[in-house]
C-alpha cells in the first residue's frame, strides 16, 4: 500500500466529493454520480509522467491499460476488423498510442451504487471513483474506445459507525462505504462479514439454498463426523448414527489441499479408537486447527474432514464414502474452502496480505475525526469475478485451484465460505460476495456451479452444436451461447489441467459431481463424457501446442476414447471453433454429425458407478479411412485458390498432415498425435470422421472435418484404440506448388449446388453445402 501522491492527486477533495454526492441523493436511485471539477492532469501523457512517483497516477495508468485490453478483446470478439489485417498498433500499451496520450477528454466522477443484493452488511451502498480517458473524434472502424480506471472508495475500521457519532461527515461516509479488508481473517470485522453471509443465506434464501430433499437418504450426514465441543481442547470422531438424538445434525465440510507429501494425520484401523477417544486440538495439522476454530466461531458443532472421517487403509470404506461424496458436500450446512493453503501444515487463517492496488488518501482534516479513506483499483468490466459470464474465477490463483480433487468440492456445495490469500469470499445458490464489498446474484439468481452444469446438460436436440435445421437460436457468438454440455466440458478442461497424486483417482475425483449431474439431468455417464453429448466429448485434444503432448496413464484408468485415459490438459475445440477460428461467423448450428452411437460397455472396479474402471468399449458407425501417409505440418497456412472469402484459422495444436484415400481421390487433413513422441506403425492407422462443418464462402464452401486418429489392435478384428485427432479443412496437393517442393498447401474448394439467390431466407447454410465426400460408414469399436 502506498500513500505518495503528486500535487494534483493530493488536491482532489475526495472526502468533500463523497459528502456532496451523498447530500445530493435523489430518492431511491440505484446509481448517482458527482463530477469533480478541480485542477488535475490534462492528458494521459501527464498522468504517465507522474505515475513513476505518484501511487494514484500509477493505479490509474494500470486501470487504463487493463481497460484498453478489454476494448481490444471486445473488438476481436465482435469482428470489428479483419484479423489478418489488424489496425496499426492495436496491441500497443495504452501509453504508447498517441490518440490516448494526447486526449484531453479526461473526466473524474464519484459514483454511488445502491447495494441491490442483501449480504448482511450495514452499509447501504458502495462508492467508486471513475477516471475516464476519451480520445478525440476517430473513425468508426478505429479501435479507440474510451478507457476507464475504476477505484473503490473504502474506509478503515475504527469500530462500528453509530447514528449518534459526533463526526457527521464520518458517520455519513461510514454508512455508505465498504471497509478495508482486515489482515486478520479472525478479526471481529471479518467474522462479522462471514456470519452476516451465513445468516442472510439461512434466513433469507429459503428453498434455493436448502439441501436437496427429493430423496430422504440423500439428506443424512456422512458416516462419521468430528464433534467440536465449545471451549474444549479436544475434538471427537463420532459415528453419525449416535448423533441423531442431539437434534442438530448440521455439519461443516472442509475442502483442502493435503499437500504434495500428503498428510500423516489420518484415520486408519489402528488409530480409529484413538480418534473416538478424543484428539487434542494442538496436535492437529494447522489447517484442521483453523477449521475447528472457525466452526466454533460460527456457533456450529460438527465438522467433516475426509482424511479423518474416512478410514484411509480400508479400501471398502474408502470406496463407499467416495461414492457418497456428492451427498457429503451437497448436504453440508456450510463448506469451508481452505483455498489459500497448499498443504495441511500451513493453515488458511494466517495473516493475509492487504488487498492489492490500494492507495491511501490523506486523512480527513476535521476535529475529532478518525475517518481514513483508501482507493482500491478494480479490474475493468468483463474481468471482474462478479461477472459470471466473462469474469475470472475469484479462486483461480489460489493453491486449491491446482488440485483435481478440489474441483468437485467447489461445485457441489449449497453454500461455501472461501478463504483466499487476500480476502474471504462467499458462494451459495443465490449469491456471490467478497469481503471487500461486492455482492451479486449467483448466475443471475438461477443457481450455483452445479446448477449451471445441469442447465446445459442433456439439452438435446435443439440446443446442441448439432442442432437440427429448424433451430431458432440467434446467431450470437459462442461466448453468449449455452449449448448442450458446454459447461461440463469447460469444467473438464479446467479439471485436466490440475494435479492429482494417483492417476487412478481421475474418475473418482469427479465421481460426486458426475453423480449429482446425472441425478439432476437423467443423462447417462460414459467414463467422463455423456451419451447425449458423446460426439462433443470424443472430440478432445491437447490444450497447448508443442511439448510432449498427452501421455497415457501409467495404470489403466479409462478406455482410450475417454479424456481420462491420458495425463495432461485437454480442450474440446468444437465449442470454441467460431470464437477462435472464424469470429466473423456467428452460428454454431451448422455442425453435422457423421457418426452414430451403437453401444458401449464398461466394467467397474468398485461400488461407485462413476468411479474406477476395469475396461470399456464404445461402438460407433462412422466413416473410417486408411492412412496412406503422414508428414509434418508446414508452418505456412494452406492457401485458398478457387474461392473468394476468408478461410478459417487452423488448429493451434495440430502438427501433422494425414494422407487419406477417398474412392478415386487422395485428400489430406491436419491433425496430431496425443503423444507426438510415440512411435507409430502407419499401416495400422485409420481416421474416423465424427463431424463436419461446411464453411460457406461467397461462391462455394470449404469442408472442415473433425475426427479421431485410430490404431488397429493386433488380433483385435475391428477393435481400435485412439492415438490422436484430426481437425482441419480438406486439403489437396497444389499443382502449381509441386515444383516448388511445398506440397500440401491448398484448400479444396467446393461449389454450391445452386445459387444463393434461389434459396429461401430461412434455409441453413448446410443446405448450400451438401457432403462432398459421401463416404460410407463402418462399424468401429474403440477400447
Amino acid at each position: 500500500m502506498d500513500d505518495t501522491l503528486c500535487r494534483p492527486c493530493a488536491g482532489l477533495d475526495m472526502y468533500g466529493a463523497v459528502q456532496r454526492l451523498l447530500l445530493s441523493r435523489k430518492g431511491t436511485q440505484t446509481s448517482e454520480s458527482f463530477r469533480l471539477v478541480s485542477p488535475w492532469h490534462r492528458t494521459l501523457a501527464d498522468v504517465d509522467v507522474w505515475s513513476s512517483s505518484c501511487a494514484l497516477c500509477a493505479a490509474i495508468m494500470r486501470g487504463w491499460q487493463s481497460s484498453r485490453e478489454v476494448v481490444v478483446e471486445q473488438a476481436v470478439r465482435n469482428a470489428m476488423f479483419d484479423p489478418e489485417d489488424p489496425p496499426p498498433g492495436l496491441n500497443h500499451p495504452v501509453d504508447q498510442i498517441q490518440e490516448y496520450r494526447d486526449a484531453s477528454g479526461i473526466t473524474i466522477e464519484v459514483v454511488r451504487r445502491t447495494r441491490t443484493v442483501d449480504d448482511g452488511r450495514a452499509n447501504r451502498s458502495s462508492i467508486f471513483l471513475q477516471v475516464k480517458c476519451r480520445p478525440g473524434p476517430v473513425a468508426s472502424f478505429d479501435v479507440l474506445d474510451a478507457v476507464m480506471a475504476e477505484l473503490r472508495i473504502t474506509r478503515e475500521s475504527h469500530g462500528p459507525v453509530t447514528p449518534d457519532a459526533a463526526d457527521t461527515v464520518s458517520k455519513m461516509i461510514g454508512l455508505h462505504t465498504d471497509l478495508v479488508v482486515s489482515s486478520d481473517p479472525l478479526s471481529q470485522e471479518s467474522l462479522h462479514v462471514a456470519r452476516g453471509w451465513l445468516e442472510t443465506c439461512v434466513n433469507s434464501h429459503g428453498a434455493a439454498c436448502s439441501p436437496p430433499t427429493a430423496v430422504e437418504e440423500q439428506r443424512g450426514p456422512p458416516t462419521r463426523l468430528l464433534e467440536v465441543v465449545p471451549g474444549s481442547n479436544k475434538i471427537y470422531l463420532r459415528e453419525s448414527l449416535t448423533l441423531q438424538s442431539t437434534g442438530d445434525a448440521r455439519y461443516v465440510a472442509l475442502s483442502h489441499c493435503w499437500g504434495q507429501a500428503g498428510t500423516p494425520f489420518t484415520t486408519t484401523h489402528q488409530t480409529l479408537p484413538l480418534r473416538m477417544d478424543g484428539i487434542a486440538v494442538d496436535t492437529l495439522p494447522c489447517t484442521f486447527r483453523d477449521a475447528v476454530a472457525l466452526v466454533e466461531c460460527l456457533g456450529l458443532r460438527y465438522l467433516w474432514i475426509d482424511s479423518l472421517c474416512i478410514i484411509q487403509d480400508d479400501a471398502e470404506d474408502w470406496a463407499r464414502e467416495a461414492a457418497q461424496m456428492a451427498n457429503v458436500y451437497r448436504n453440508a450446512h456450510l463448506v469451508i474452502n481452505a483455498a489459500n493453503s497448499d498443504a495441511d501444515k500451513t493453515g488458511f487463517l494466517r495473516p493475509r496480505g492487504g488487498v492489492s492496488n490500494m492507495v491511501r488518501l490523506p486523512p480527513l482534516s476535521a476535529p475529532g475525526s478518525k475517518l481514513q479513506l483508501y482507493l482500491q483499483l478494480l479490474p475493468p468490466e468483463g474481468r471482474r469475478w462478479s461477472d459470471p459470464a466473462t469474469g475470472p474465477d475469484n479462486l483461480s490463483g489460489e493453491p486449491i485451484s491446482s488440485r483435481a480433487w478440489c474441483l468437485q468440492e467447489r461445485s457441489l456445495p449449497v453454500r461455501a465460505l472461501q478463504y483466499g490469500s487476500h480476502q474471504t469470499f462467499w458462494e451459495c445458490e443465490r449469491m456471490r460476495a467478497s469481503e471487500d464489498g461486492d455482492a451479486v446474484l449467483q448466475d443471475g439468481g438461477g443457481g450455483g456451479h452445479l446448477k449451471r452444469l445441469c442447465k446445459t446438460g442433456n439439452m438435446m436436440p435443439n440446443r446442441s452444436v448439432f442442432a437440427p435445421p429448424d433451430d431458432d437460436r440467434e446467431p450470437d457468438s459462442e461466448l453468449e451461447q449455452k449449448v448442450n454440455w458446454v459447461d461440463w466440458y469447460r469444467m473438464v478442461e479446467d479439471y485436466t489441467a490440475r494435479r492429482i497424486t494417483k492417476h487412478t483417482d481421475r474418475l473418482p475425483a469427479l465421481s460426486g459431481l458426475a453423480q449429482a449431474v446425472a441425478r439432476d439431468t437423467g443423462a447417462e455417464y460414459l467414463a467422463g463424457s455423456w451419451k447425449s453429448g458423446l460426439l462433443e466429448g470424443l472430440l478432445w485434444c491437447r490444450a497447448q501446442p508443442g511439448g510432449h503432448g498427452l501421455t497415457a496413464t501409467p495404470e489403466y484408468v479409462a478406455p482410450s476414447w475417454s479424456w481420462a485415459s491420458v495425463v495432461g490438459a485437454v480442450q474440446f475445440p468444437i465449442y470454441t471453433w467460431y470464437t477462435q477460428r472464424a469470429r466473423w461467423k456467428g452460428r454454431m448450428a451448422d455442425f453435422e454429425p457423421l457418426a452414430d452411437y451403437l453401444e458401449h460397455s464398461v466394467v467397474k472396479r468398485d461400488l461407485d458407478p462413476y468411479g474406477r474402471l476395469e475396461r470399456g468399449l464404445l461402438s460407433l458407425r462412422a466413416p473410417l479411412l486408411s492412412v496412406l501417409g503422414i508428414q509434418p505440418r508446414l508452418p505456412q497456412a494452406p492457401t485458398l485458390h478457387s474461392l473468394f472469402g476468408q478461410a478459417p484459422s487452423r488448429s493451434e495444436v495440430a502438427d501433422i498432415v494425414v494422407q487419406l484415400k477417398t474412392g478415386s481421390r487422395t485428400v489430406w487433413i491436419e491433425g496430431g498425435f496425443d503423444n507426438p513422441v510415440a512411435t507409430r506403425d502407419a499401416t495400422k492407422l485409420f481416421v474416423m470422421f465424427l463431424a463436419r462443418l461446411p464453411h460457406v464462402l461467397e461462391k462455394g464452401f470449404v469442408e472442415h472435418r473433425f475426427g479421431l486418429l485410430l490404431e488397429r489392435l493386433d488380433g483385435g478384428g475391428k477393435q481400435y484404440r485412439r492415438v490422436g485427432f484430426v481437425d482441419g479443412v480438406i486439403l489437396k496437393k497444389s499443382i502449381r506448388d509441386i515444383f516448388k517442393g511445398r506440397g500440401m498447401d491448398s484448400i479444396v474448394g467446393y461449389p454450391r449446388p445452386y445459387e444463393e439467390g434461389d434459396i429461401d431466407q430461412g434455409t441453413r447454410d448446410n443446405d448450400l453445402a451438401s457432403d462432398p465426400l459421401m463416404l460410407g460408414r463402418d462399424e468401429v469399436t474403440i477400447c
